[in-house]
């Protein structure tokens, strides 16, 4: 019986490993829609998204069966919650990559301030580099891949920092993000408007998938070490 239980659980993680390619994918195409206008890719991600939520849907029924059925304890009930809690924030990654596809015919107007926009690509390019690092260490169920990648997935403060204070932090999708918003600032002429509208939900996307990405990084670390400390991180 407890056989069959762990070939449940093991099924589990690697559904979750191929939820998280199938958000990977997601974030490349957003990462194509900035950086080049790919409609192709933009038509991509409006037709993975409901794939994307179709596995969400499914996988929780399957943790919420496991739980109601096994009752299980210990390590195995802190995988099925972790579990619960990572394809939340997977899912929600989906969706704000949608929000980025729905840009697309505004992406020339962004590109036509080429500060801004090799800003934007910075930070989508450094934004999939982070969920990466993620991914390896959920696939792995370990944290050595992690490591102290903490320079990325830091506490983020409740207050944007100012322009001034960024200059250490342009490595970090925080940084970045701060750093989008001043050229938004800065954005003039007939089109400024609009395409700083656009930049700006290109920005707000990003950024928050990054904060997906640290609560799963979080996540990961109290489902690897039990200690419950590492739930208060989950806060973005």
């Amino acid at each position: 019986m407890r056989g069959a239980f762990a070939e449940e659980l093991d099924q589990l993680r690697l559904q979750v490993e191929l939820m998280a390619l199938r958000v990977d994918d997601s974030i490349a195409r957003a990462g194509r829609v900035i950086e080049f206008g790919d409609i192709q890719a933009a038509a991509d991600l409006l037709a993975s998204d409901d794939e994307i939520d179709q596995m969400h849907v499914s996988l929780l029924e399957r943790c919420y069966e496991l739980l109601v059925r096994e009752g299980p304890v210990a390590s195995d009930f802190r995988l099925v919650v972790s579990v619960i809690r990572a394809l939340d924030s997977l899912e929600r990654i989906g969706d704000l990559c949608l929000r980025i596809a729905k840009t697309v015919d505004d992406q020339p107007m962004i590109a036509a301030h080429p500060e801004l926009h090799q800003v934007a690509v910075e930070l989508v390019t450094k934004v999939q580099e982070d969920f990466r690092v993620m991914q390896a260490g959920w696939a792995s169920a370990s944290l050595d891949v992690v490591g102290e990648h903490d320079g990325a997935f830091h506490r983020r403060s409740t207050d944007q920092p100012t322009p001034s204070e960024t200059s250490g932090l342009l490595d970090t999708p925080e940084g970045l993000a701060a750093a989008m918003v001043s050229k938004i600032m800065e954005l003039s002429g007939p089109s400024a408007v609009r395409a700083g509208v656009s930049a700006f939900v290109v920005c707000r996307s990003l950024d928050r998938i990054a904060d997906h990405t640290h609560v799963l990084i979080a996540r990961l670390r109290y489902l690897v070490t039990g200690d419950p400390s590492h739930l208060a991180d989950e806060v973005a």
